[in-house]
């Protein structure tokens, strides 16, 4: 079973939270374990990189990521690309398991800008 889901929110978090898990990936963290090393409630990182949930890194964050990862430097956490937008559409193709109660697999499939 398949759905789309359909947000807004602007293409610098989206873009910090996919550069966030490429890093994450990287080192070769869990979600659990990233949480943890920043001293955040055990389910942060996941909800921050679910599709279906609101949570989003802060400016706090920043600098609780930058430790997790071992840089000295925020600025080394921050090597990304200047967004192109800033408020998008993003559309989100989730397959769900057979009740449909639970996504997994999430595919973004459109950002669109908002103006």
């Amino acid at each position: 079973m398949e759905k789309l889901i359909c947000f807004e929110t602007t293409q610098y978090d989206l873009d910090f939270i996919n550069h966030i898990k490429a890093i994450r990936k990287e080192k070769a963290f869990t979600k659990d374990e990233l949480s943890l090393k920043m001293g955040v409630a055990r389910s942060f990182v996941s909800n921050v990189e679910s599709f279906t949930q609101r949570h989003k890194y802060s400016t706090r964050h920043i600098t609780l990521l930058a430790k997790a990862f071992g840089y000295k430097n925020i600025s080394d956490l921050m090597k990304f690309p200047t967004p192109q937008y800033d408020k998008i559409k993003v559309t989100v193709k989730q397959t769900m398991n057979e009740s449909g109660t639970k996504a997994l697999r999430s595919e973004v499939i459109l950002i669109e800008p908002l103006k």
